[in-house]
């Protein structure tokens, strides 16, 4: 139900930035586009959780409260709906559950569903175990490794095999790098105030299609293969592409059945790649917190690799990694748009106005987070946890839309955090200098991580 207009009691404007010359709006703007990051931390700073952007181009509002957060996707959801700039990814990813809405999405929901259930998570435990040892014997004998590039080519094998159950026939490099070209483009295309036409012969543009065209040949090829395969089958493809919804006796048709599996194979592996670097970088960091860590690895797993019992019992494994994704939050921002005249907390919010919920600033915000650019993994005890706002804390997004892999991805970073902490000590390199946050799509760790690493 949407959120009337109070006539008793007048709402409150958005606040609005100070007025400012055009050139000053100017700046300000281009400031924004190349170093997101950094402009929105700063005006967070100065401005408070919620402000107008004044941009006088468009109406944009900036949102780093929980309770608005929780009133823009929970209790007052349908006002709002996906921002423009969605329209973007569609160029990539095509109308999968990351896009689409309405009843559609709720269908597709409906049918992408039980491939995330906990027995299907059992059936992917094996795979993602076999996947790690995999790396974890190819960095053997190494002592210093691109550590993200390893993380990217395990999270790709792994979504690779639970998503289509098979191996990537193409070069895994080539992949990797046509995902990275993806990103890439679409991230500065969605900041971008001019949007030039996609049939334009730009090198950018001509360098992107030719990516997607071949993610796209990479995904068609298998979805292909598996329909012309009868033999049964245990991966997420099988389960999308024979799972009929309960409500309309419908499954999936050919496009939507790529639209899924790409949204799946481009967002899962690169998400998990990057918030497992992320972990480590931390880790490496923090030693006393990378002994507490690896003593409770010790003690759970005996030396054994973990299974479905032993991995609800890495509380402190699974702490580590809720707190590294809420310093770098693989998803930094939402973004919404209001879909007819409402109100959000007392706030009157204009037609058509472009939402950004700055999630970087929200896993900040001092009202919620006590020293909040420290490494504490023990603020997600569950003591704390019950005691915090729900809100407060998205990493993978909230209400009806929460990612649909999220438990997936849980389980996947604490296989792969744990057995590589079983096997080898990590260290930073003697030259090593801070890893810079790269605000594209994802948050990436500007340049990737090496790592020093000895066998144990």
């Amino acid at each position: 139900m949407s959120t009337k207009i109070s006539e008793e009691k007048p709402l409150k404007e958005m606040p609005v930035l100070p007025p400012t010359s055009w050139w000053l709006i100017l700046k300000n703007l281009l400031s924004m586009l190349s170093n997101p990051l950094n402009f929105l931390s700063e005006w967070f700073e100065e401005y408070g959780d919620i402000y107008d952007m004044n941009s006088r181009f468009f109406t944009i509002y900036v949102i780093s409260n929980p309770d608005y957060i929780q009133e823009i996707m929970v209790s007052n959801k349908t006002d709002y709906g996906k921002s423009d700039h969605y329209k973007v990814l569609k160029h990539s990813l095509g109308n999968g559950l990351l896009i689409s809405e309405g009843e559609f999405w709720k269908k597709q929901r409906r049918i992408a569903q039980p491939a995330f259930h906990q027995q299907s998570m059992k059936n992917f435990l094996e795979t993602m175990i076999n996947s790690t040892q995999n790396t974890i014997n190819k960095m053997k004998g190494g002592e210093l490794v691109h550590f993200s590039e390893e993380m990217n080519l395990l999270t790709l094998d792994i979504v690779t095999k639970c998503l289509f159950g098979t191996t990537l026939n193409a070069d895994v490099n080539k992949i990797q790098e046509a995902i990275t070209t993806g990103n890439k483009f679409i991230s500065k295309r969605a900041r971008s105030i001019l949007k030039l036409p996609m049939w334009l012969p730009l090198p950018a543009i001509i360098r992107y299609k030719r990516a997607r065209k071949f993610s796209d040949k990479v995904i068609f090829d298998i979805i292909d293969k598996r329909r012309n395969d009868n033999s049964e089958q245990q991966d997420l493809l099988s389960m999308l592409m024979y799972t009929v919804d309960e409500e309309t006796g419908e499954s999936m048709s050919a496009q939507q059945l790529r639209d899924e599996a790409i949204t799946l194979f481009v967002a899962g592996q690169e998400t998990t790649a990057t918030a497992l670097t992320w972990t480590f970088s931390l880790l490496m960091k923090h030693p006393e917190k990378l002994k507490i860590l690896q003593e409770e690895i010790d003690s759970v797993l005996q030396g054994k690799a973990p299974d479905f019992k032993t991995l609800k019992e890495l509380k402190y494994t699974q702490m580590v990694l809720e707190e590294s994704m809420r310093i770098y939050p693989p998803a930094w921002v939402i973004a919404r748009k209001v879909l007819k005249e409402t109100q959000m907390c007392g706030y009157r919010m204009k037609k058509d106005a472009q939402l950004i919920l700055n999630v970087y600033s929200l896993h900040r915000h001092t009202d919620h987070w006590e020293n909040p650019e420290d490494f504490e993994p023990q603020r997600f005890n569950p003591q704390a946890k019950k005691e915090r706002h729900k809100h407060a804390y998205i990493p993978f997004g909230a209400g009806q839309r929460m990612c649909i892999g999220n438990n997936f991805a849980m389980m996947e970073m604490k296989i792969a955090l744990s057995m590589l902490l079983q096997n080898f000590e990590f260290s930073l390199p003697e030259d090593a200098v801070d890893v810079e946050a790269e605000p594209l799509v994802t948050l990436r760790p500007k340049g990737g991580l090496r790592l020093n690493i000895c066998g144990k």
